[in-house]
């Protein structure tokens, strides 16, 4: 085979082999911009295989050495590794449960049904229990433990209270940026998230939201002798009457059916 005609069937087999369906990675993973055929081998790892080290052209070089990035892009948790993760996910909700209670209780003071009836006001003026009370603060330092704990190591591999919403026209689901919901929350415009859900941890491959592995709910039960479970979507919700695992599973199709945390259940369904 000529050089000529060498080089052209390589550029053919980078253009049909890798190119594939988009998927629309979140801002904070951008890629710098380049042509087509090589935008389509990293969507696929598959190029890794299919390009040699000897390229006749540099950027088919190029492109064979992202394709094998990509492939590791794709790479989901192994076992192991998300038994790391489950056993931090644990520590946290207990750290949280036990910091919480102490600051907002009072040292060595625990929930009790009585304490937990108590009606007061939160930070934003509402009159709510006190068991919501604690259960938002506990959410909260469970996820800043979380993030605290794999941020260094796993960044990019999971994300913390990500947002989809299954999109009305095209029936995909999508994955929503952050700072466009922070927008849309700031301008009032609530409807805009009607039907969205938000887990507290999703794993997935790195730099994709969409590509879930496995799913966690925090969950605080007031008093902490109370069972975990699952809550259940009210009738103004798309979701009526429907518990918030079965609507996980539905949207995000993970490989793992979503499991609840709680401090002294640790992980269940």
């Amino acid at each position: 085979m000529t050089p000529l005609r060498r080089m052209w069937w390589l550029c053919c087999l980078l253009w049909t082999a890798c190119a594939g369906p988009e998927v629309r990675a979140p801002r904070s993973y951008s890629q710098a911009s380049m042509d087509s055929a090589t935008a389509g081998c990293l969507r696929s790892p598959a190029c890794a295989s299919q390009v040699g080290e000897d390229a006749v052209l540099p950027w088919l070089s190029r492109a064979a050495a992202r394709a094998g990035q990509a492939a590791a892009m794709m790479r989901l948790w192994e076992a192991a590794e998300v038994a790391r993760v489950e056993r931090v996910l644990v520590e946290c909700a207990k750290q949280a449960n036990f910091e919480v209670n102490e600051r907002m209780l009072g040292p060595g003071k625990r929930t009790s049904p009585e304490v937990c009836r108590e009606k007061v006001v939160d930070a934003n003026g509402r009159q709510v229990t006190r068991a919501m009370q604690l259960g938002e603060a506990k959410h909260a330092a469970a996820l800043e433990c979380v993030q605290r704990a794999l941020g260094d190591t796993d960044a990019g591999r999971f994300s913390l209270e990500p947002r989809y919403l299954r999109d009305a026209k095209t029936g995909r689901i999508r994955w929503l940026d952050p700072e466009e919901v922070a927008r849309w929350l700031a301008a009032g415009q609530f409807h805009l998230l009607v039907g969205s859900i938000a887990p507290d941890v999703v794993l997935h491959a790195l730099g994709n939201p969409l590509k879930v592995q496995a799913l966690y709910d925090f969950k605080f039960p007031c008093p902490a002798t109370n069972d975990a479970r699952w809550d259940t979507y009210p009738p103004a919700s798309p979701f009526a009457d429907r518990p918030q695992n079965a609507v996980y599973q539905d949207l995000l199709a993970s490989e793992r059916a979503p499991l609840l945390v709680s401090p002294n259940m640790g992980i269940t369904q």
